[in-house]
């Protein structure tokens, strides 16, 4: 195939993102929200160790937030406003967690790699703990009131989960898809299975079973998972319960990877260093691109279609699927076309010819398809 038409209509598709508007959030507005009012009146209370690590939490510049009945922890390092990669990370604790406890588990090692670091207070594991629905809601109400002050708008947000707290990702996830794809991906720590566990290792949230069926369900997200062989917090090696997630990503339009620690036990990822520089590496790789969604992605394929039937002819019925793929087969011109979740990137296929061309990041495809 000749590349030529298609080559220089990537070239021009590219100039879209030439000219990038300035951002009204800057370090200074950031800081100055950081350090009003910190500790607000009726922030629910600690007990324990807690007091101890809210007070070096405030010390340490973070903040808390109320958000309905519930609170939210803010720390933003320094290192996060000159990041070549920002990342935004969304904690969710485990059973009879909080988010004191959450930041002394990870704010050393967030704020090394230059990460923001949000911790949600959610009740998990408790009576009365939030909904998956309802976590999803306030995770759009925190980054819409954290972004009126500070520069995150173009920061990659990853939502990780501990224990229950990853267990109910799952499904937050599958609520993002389908809605405003706010997150970038997922890092599940040590939890898939929900409770009661008498149900067994490989029952999910019911938000994930009712998906099943669902093969776009968690289309383009990235996730990094982490399991201890040791880990026998649910009656069973979590190394057994966790792939059962890994491949229920796999399966419904993501793509996962299982991190198992041969001597890991629940509460050991946070002092592993290995396991966390793995993990690190994983979302920074992964948030150099954005994944379009799969209506985007076919929106393109029929636009080029229209535009190029030399190369990719007679239309097909549909879009296929073979993770980390989702792309169309023309019979006529024995040619594929298709994006991938790997690398954010539109390639074109000639079967006959062994031809592969990278058209490119398949976001830049968006404006001059139409297909935004």
């Amino acid at each position: 195939m000749r590349a030529s038409k298609l080559w220089m209509m990537a070239v021009t598709v590219g100039c879209a993102l030439c000219a990038v508007p300035a951002l009204a959030q800057t370090r200074a507005t950031c800081e100055a929200y950081m350090a009003t009012d910190p500790s607000p009146i009726g922030i629910p209370t600690v007990s324990g160790p807690g007091v101890a690590q809210r007070s070096a939490l405030l010390a340490a510049g973070g903040k808390l937030v109320a958000i309905g009945a519930r609170y939210y922890s803010v720390s933003i390092p320094a290192a996060f406003y000159t990041a070549t990669t920002p990342v935004v990370v969304i904690d969710l604790h485990g059973t009879g967690g909080y988010a004191e406890a959450e930041w002394t588990d990870w704010h050393t090692a967030m704020a090394d790699k230059g990460v923001a670091f949000i911790a949600l207070s959610w009740g998990g594991g408790a009576p009365g703990a939030a909904t998956d629905t309802e976590v999803y809601s306030q995770i759009k109400q925190i980054l819409s009131d954290l972004g009126a002050n500070c520069p995150i708008t173009t920061a990659s947000k990853w939502l990780m989960g501990f224990s229950v707290g990853s267990a109910i990702s799952f499904a937050v996830m599958i609520r993002d898809v389908a809605d405003q794809k706010l997150l970038r991906g997922q890092i599940a720590i040590s939890g898939a299975a929900i409770g009661p566990l008498t149900t067994g290792k490989d029952v999910m949230h019911a938000t994930v079973e009712a998906n099943r069926s669902n093969a776009l369900a968690v289309w383009g997200i990235q996730s990094w998972m982490y399991c201890g062989e040791l880990d026998l917090d649910h009656g069973w090696s979590m190394c057994t319960e966790m792939p059962n997630a890994e491949a229920f990503v796999n399966e419904h339009g993501g793509r996962a990877t299982l991190y198992r620690d041969a001597t890991g036990s629940h509460h050991s990822l946070p002092t592993n260093n290995s396991a966390r520089n793995a993990m690190f590496d994983y979302v920074v790789a992964s948030s150099k691109f954005t994944v379009v969604t799969a209506a985007q992605t076919d929106c393109m394929l029929s636009w080029l279609e229209v535009g190029f039937p030399a190369y990719v002819s007679p239309p097909p019925a549909g879009s296929l699927m073979a993770p980390p793929y989702r792309y169309r087969y023309y019979a006529t011109t024995q040619s594929y076309l298709g994006t991938s979740s790997d690398d954010g990137h539109l390639y074109f296929v000639g079967a006959a010819t062994g031809t592969v061309l990278d058209l490119g990041l398949a976001t830049a495809w968006l404006a001059p398809t139409g297909c935004q």
